[in-house]
């Protein structure tokens, strides 16, 4: 009888202490470190935790362009209306960063018009890469590798689509496609797409 009043004053104890008999206690998350320790300092909205050896920030950043003016074409400016969505982690060591790590996601179009008017191109990106820093803390010294794909732009007709896709190393190697405004068959074939002559 001892024994019973005994277990059952145990798991009483534990549900008041939010435990529940047989279940294990979840893992705690490091401390919060305030971002404006670390150098160089995440973007604002980043929240930073203590790791091991590590501070990891959790960021995100928002672009948006409304009938921006990205480049010429011999048809005209080509003007881009796109969301472009970015979520982040970076590690710092000793408060300096060391390597970081993006994912991309953008949607959007482009148009010969200045408003943004008929007619358009949709384009495409979903991309990540890596960044480590061969002086932690110094952004100068980043060493870039780039997965996915970077652009795509699907034409209209037989225009085929605009491409970069694939790896990029960081001794500047691309492994993958590249068919982009800077081929003349490619300008040419948004230009006819986008009305322009």
């Amino acid at each position: 009888m001892k024994r019973l009043l005994i277990a059952v004053l145990m798991a009483l104890a534990l549900v008041v202490l939010g435990g529940t008999v047989g279940a294990t206690a979840p893992a705690s998350a490091g401390v919060i470190v305030d971002p404006a320790t670390l150098q160089p300092p995440p973007p604002p909205g980043a929240v930073c935790r203590a790791d091991g050896q590590y501070v990891i920030c959790h960021t995100f950043l928002d672009f948006t362009l409304v009938n921006e003016p990205v480049f010429d074409l011999p048809c005209g400016t080509v003007y881009e209306t796109s969301f472009d969505h970015r979520e982040g982690i970076r590690w710092y060591a000793e408060g300096l960063l060391v390597k970081r790590f993006v994912t991309q996601d953008l949607e959007g179009t482009w148009s010969l018009s200045p408003t943004g008017a008929e007619p358009t191109v949709r384009l495409l990106a979903h991309a990540n890469w890596w960044t480590d820093y061969a002086v932690p803390g110094d952004e100068s010294t980043q060493i870039l590798t780039f997965h996915g794909n970077d652009i795509r732009v699907q034409l209209p007709g037989s225009g085929g689509t605009l491409h970069i896709a694939g790896l990029d190393r960081p001794d500047n190697t691309h492994e993958g496609v590249i068919r982009f405004v800077d081929d003349p068959g490619a300008a040419a074939a948004i230009c006819e797409a986008l009305g322009g002559s």
